[in-house]
């Protein structure tokens, strides 16, 4: 039976030594997840199951910790690495094969990779939380350009993190970036050349007429209406914007089934797919709910 619209579920409980606090999320067209956090390792689950464990070994830092991941087919798992959270500039962006299980590095050197979206070049753009930056990086391994650097996309606020989730419009005029800390989305003009061609407020949350809008505004995915989904991490809640920036409905789950610090959203069809991180603590899991309208195809 299909489910009901906006009724949010448990997929799968991710409370294990092996899949604990995940935050990144990525999904195959056959509807494999992929699930990564603080655990180190990637966890592959299939129909509410964890088949399958790919460890990623540590970088300098002696320690992995996996925020953003796409999965591009045929080419694999691209994954942001913030190992340390910043302490030693270890940060790392992965490219895994997870039919093999092997890692090639692609940059390191990063304080905060967080989130990472991709143009239809195949190109990625990863989020430093940190640094308050963009980084666009060659998936062939051609390593990493700063492509936008703002004081904007740090923050002063908690949680401690600026840049966060990143996401393109349908016709990557901009790219969205939640900042987690200001509890704000942003979004960041793309000029025809591909650079970068400014910076500005695209919905501004947790104000005092409306403190619970967008307050840790953490991942983010559009649904095909151009309607931008966002997990706001503080408020255990999905705030779907509209395209002018309102909130226009939210998703929270009860009991059993309620959201706990939801990190990373994905799309499959009108599935979509939460992490919740659980910080803080041990713990962790995947939600899920079937949204109104399906998510915009991620590229290439």
């Amino acid at each position: 039976a299909k489910r009901e619209v906006g009724v949010v579920h448990t997929l799968v409980d991710l409370a294990t030594a092996q899949c604990h606090n995940p935050e990144g999320l990525a999904v195959a067209p056959d509807g494999t997840l992929f699930a990564g956090g603080l655990s180190g390792n990637i966890c592959v689950i299939r129909e509410g199951e964890v088949v399958r464990v790919i460890p990623v070994a540590p970088g300098p830092a002696g320690v992995t910790s996996i925020l953003g991941m796409v999965y591009q087919p045929g080419v694999g798992l691209f994954v942001a690495d913030i190992a340390d959270f910043g302490a030693s500039a270890a940060g790392r962006v992965l490219l895994v094969d997870p039919r093999s299980g092997s890692v090639q590095t692609l940059a390191d050197g990063l304080l905060g990779p967080n989130g990472i979206a991709q143009d239809r070049h195949g190109d990625l753009y990863v989020s430093d939380s940190f640094a308050g930056a963009i980084w666009k990086i060659d998936p062939d391994g051609g390593g990493k350009t700063l492509w936008f650097q703002d004081v904007k996309l740090t923050t002063k606020g908690m949680p401690a993190f600026g840049a966060n989730g990143v996401a393109f419009d349908r016709n990557e005029s901009f790219l969205y970036v939640a900042n987690t800390g200001d509890s704000a989305i942003l979004r960041i003009a793309v000029a025809r050349d591909g650079d970068a061609d400014g910076l500005e407020v695209f919905a501004q949350g947790a104000t005092p007429e409306d403190p619970d809008f967008l307050h840790g505004a953490d991942g983010i995915a559009f649904d095909v209406k151009g309607q931008l989904w966002v997990c706001a991490n503080q408020e255990n809640e999905i705030q779907v914007l509209s395209s002018d920036g309102e909130l226009v409905a939210s998703y929270s789950g009860t009991g059993d089934d309620a959201l706990d610090f939801p990190a990373s959203p994905v799309f499959r069809g009108r599935a979509l797919y939460v992490t919740n991180l659980a910080f803080g603590r041990f713990g962790g899991k995947i939600s899920t709910l079937r949204a109104p309208f399906p998510g915009a195809p991620l590229r290439p």
